[in-house]
């Protein structure tokens, strides 16, 4: 042969005879299965095997007593709580008077030219702002409120207003005068 001639790979020098060699493996494999007759006869043996096992298993589940029943439910609904009548649960009707008025004290001064003047740009911010002069140990101070406020909600705003405005104001809850 001369070195021109047709060159077959190396791979398929050694690809072909392992293919070979698995084939014939898987032909001997395949005799060692048992025919469709012997297939159908060791099926019938699985199944009885799994009847059996089936059968015992429902022999112990009826030997077994049985689950305790539980009667929580039953007895909840048998039962009754009594809850004693007090004074603190009752809640105020919705057409009910206010009992109380809030005030928002904003600021409180020893001179009434300052209490005036926070008065005055109070009224300029469209809030309802008055003054009340009160004597505490000998000393005159010129109190600054806004409100009377009924509602929490209109109370809740103008306390917002005046936090923005760097005031933190003081909630004074007052009884309504009948």
């Amino acid at each position: 042969m001369s070195e021109g001639g047709s060159k077959i790979p190396k791979w398929v020098w050694i690809i072909t005879p392992t293919l070979a060699v698995a084939f014939i493996g898987f032909i001997l494999y395949l005799t060692t299965i048992p025919a469709g007759d012997e297939l159908q006869a060791v099926k019938g043996d699985a199944k009885k095997a799994l009847q059996i096992g089936v059968d015992k298993a429902k022999e112990e589940a009826a030997k077994k007593p049985d689950k305790p029943s539980y009667e929580f439910y039953k007895l909840l609904e048998n039962q009754t709580v009594e809850v004693p009548e007090v004074e603190e649960y009752h809640s105020t009707p919705k057409d009910a008077e206010d009992k109380y008025q809030y005030l928002l004290q904003v600021g409180s001064f020893r001179t009434a030219d300052d209490a005036e003047r926070l008065r005055a740009s109070l009224l300029l911010e469209g809030m309802d702002a008055y003054q009340k002069k009160a004597d505490i140990n000998g000393s005159t101070w010129h109190r600054v409120y806004v409100g009377p406020f009924t509602d929490r909600s209109k109370l809740n705003k103008a306390q917002d207003l005046l936090v923005a405005r760097s005031i933190s104001p003081l909630v004074v809850k007052e009884p309504l005068k009948k």
